[in-house]
This record gives structure tokens, C-alpha cells and sequence, in this order.
């Protein structure tokens, strides 16, 4: 009976200490995928400046800048406009065609600007300027602009995530999801698993991760498989 006992003793150490290990490797790994995510969401916003700074020197005037590809076929789309409203009004083409000119460069100024305040947000959010961040990523948001604004509602569930406001995060990764982004609803439906995960709610995270598996994401999916 005695050596029974302590078998029986030696065997829940032995559980004890098995569990005890699981949930230090458990808390690592959420506390490396944590560092990684936010290491790989810097490098992302570095690689989108270079590409919204090549943007915003696309959407220079014609005035501003000549003989790139791009503003020769706003330039040609501009002269048959013009001859098209020469043939029916009568106006001269040169006034028509500035006219074009000027509507093709207000709608690249205005497909920027939701960029430019994402980048704002985004510096702001490194600076550790939570408010000024969030005040620009809700402005992209509200723009609607179908790339800027699930970008922006992705990185503001992240802001409000480490800041331990998980109803908010919460709500800002439905935004991205509703999006229905290649790219950003499939993060944040991962990402959504995780305060569901730390508080405890494991039915609603499972069916985050499960949603984030579905999607076929070639980085989420995997992911979404490991935590669940």
C-alpha cells in the first residue's frame, strides 16, 4: 500500500511538472508570436511608405511631371474627351482637355490622402502617440477607401489590443473582417482569436481561429491551425 502511495505521489509530480512545462512553452510562444507580429508589422509599414511615396509621385500634374507612361494615357484619354466636347458644345479642346487634366490629378490627390493618414497613424502608433494614432486610423476608416480603411481598422485592433482594451480591438478587427480584404479580413480573424484566447472564451476564440483556417491564408491558416 505504502509503495503504492508513493508511486501514486511520484506519477501526479511528475503530471504537476508536465503541465507546469506546457504553460511556460504556451506563454512563450504567444509572447514570440506577439514580438514577431509586431517586428513583421513594422517591416509592413515601412514597405507601404515606399510604396504610397512612389504613389504620391505618380499623382504629381502633368505640369509637375512629364513624359511617364502613366500621364501620357491621362493626357491621351484627356484629348479624346476634349474632341468629343469640341464636336457636341462647340468648347474649345484645350479648355476641355485642361478640365480633364485637372479632374485626373484631384482624384489621385484624393486616392492619397487616406494613405498619408495612415502613415501618420502608423508613426504615430510607434511614438507611442495612442490617441493621435487612433484619431488618424479612424479617419481612414471612415473614408471608406477599400485598401487604407481595413489596413487602418487592422492596426487599430492591434493598438487597442496591447493596450489591454480588448472590446475595443475586438470591434476595430469586425471592421477589417467585414471589409472582406484578401489580405487584412484574415488577419483579423486570427487576430480576434487571441483576446478571446486570453480571457478565456475559448469557444469564440476557437471559432475566430477555425474562420482564419477557412480562409486559405498562406500565413493566417497555418497560424490559425497551431492555436487551435
Amino acid at each position: 500500500m505504502s509503495s503504492f502511495m508513493s508511486s501514486f505521489i511520484i506519477l501526479m509530480a511528475v503530471l504537476a511538472g508536465v503541465a507546469v512545462v506546457v504553460a511556460w512553452l504556451s506563454v512563450a510562444q504567444l509572447r514570440t508570436y506577439r514580438e514577431r507580429r509586431t517586428r513583421k508589422r513594422e517591416e509592413e509599414v515601412a514597405e507601404q511608405v515606399k510604396k504610397q511615396l512612389a504613389e504620391m509621385r505618380n499623382s504629381l500634374s502633368p505640369q509637375q511631371k512629364r513624359g511617364g507612361q502613366g500621364d501620357y494615357e491621362v493626357e491621351e484619354s484627356g484629348h479624346e474627351a476634349s474632341q468629343q466636347a469640341k464636336e457636341s458644345t462647340g468648347e474649345p479642346a484645350s479648355h476641355s482637355q485642361g478640365t480633364v487634366g485637372q479632374d485626373a490629378h484631384q482624384k489621385r490627390a484624393t486616392e492619397a490622402e487616406p494613405w498619408a493618414t495612415f502613415h501618420r497613424g502608423s508613426i504615430f502608433d510607434r511614438q507611442g502617440e495612442y490617441d493621435l494614432a487612433q484619431e488618424a486610423y479612424q479617419r481612414v476608416i471612415a473614408s471608406g477607401h477599400p485598401e487604407a480603411a481595413p489596413r487602418a481598422a487592422f492596426n487599430l485592433g492591434i493598438l487597442f489590443e496591447d493596450r489591454g482594451e480588448y472590446d475595443r480591438a475586438e470591434e476595430a478587427y469586425k471592421q477589417a473582417i467585414a471589409s472582406k480584404h484578401a489580405e487584412w479580413t484574415p488577419k483579423a480573424m486570427f487576430n480576434l482569436g487571441m483576446p478571446f484566447e486570453d480571457r478565456g472564451e475559448y469557444n469564440l476564440a476557437e471559432e475566430a481561429y477555425q474562420k482564419a483556417i477557412n480562409s486559405g491564408h498562406p500565413e493566417v491558416a497555418p497560424e490559425g491551425m497551431r492555436n487551435l
